[in-house]
């Protein structure tokens, strides 16, 4: 990551951590994040998805991702090994202790993106980022482009595109106890 977009990062986290939403760029599809300890970020991220959740994790490593597990069956380390830094995305037991968006029936899906600029600001986040893709209601996804970041002002506080998101959504994997199923290719 070039100089320039590391300080367009750390003003980026200074938002993140006092409660605002961003506009970013991932691997895979444009997206909203807020710091999943932040409650007035969480609510702007769900004023702005106009649902409660639940949304994605980023991960800024491997490491922090697995700590999120309730427990850590040799199949989920092997899947998180081989999949990550990349455009899986995992549906995992979870530990309690984040924000109730993060949560469905007691699992939380959770991603180390590939994008070195969504693990830099998930890691000044203290490890995560609460993430959605940039759409509303299950309309297009928008560019976190300065047009976008103008239109939804009210929900949010800066865009940062230092890399380019590859349009896809990632493949989502269900990791249970010792079985791993596919529910998105």
């Amino acid at each position: 990551m070039s100089v320039r977009n590391r300080l367009r990062a750390l003003r980026i986290t200074r938002i993140l951590r006092q409660g605002g939403c961003i506009a970013h760029a991932t691997a895979t599809l444009p997206g909203i994040a807020a710091n999943p300890n932040s409650k007035l970020g969480v609510r702007q991220l769900q004023r702005f998805k106009q649902r409660q959740g639940p949304f994605l994790l980023l991960a800024d490593s491997i490491e922090t991702a697995l700590r999120q597990a309730r427990y850590i069956s040799p199949v989920l380390r092997k899947t998180a090994r081989s999949c990550w830094p990349g455009p899986v995305t995992l549906i995992i037991p979870a530990k309690p202790g984040l924000h109730s968006a993060c949560y469905k029936n007691a699992s939380l899906a959770i991603r180390v993106d590939a994008s070195e600029t969504t693990r830099v600001l998930a890691k000044a986040c203290g490890g995560l980022l609460l993430s959605s893709s940039l759409n509303r209601k299950k309309k297009k996804t928008y560019k976190p482009d300065r047009k976008t970041e103008l239109r939804f002002s009210t929900f949010l506080s800066a865009r940062l595109t230092c890399d380019q998101s590859s349009g896809k959504a990632s493949k989502i994997m269900r990791v249970w106890r010792n079985h791993c199923t596919v529910l998105r290719a």
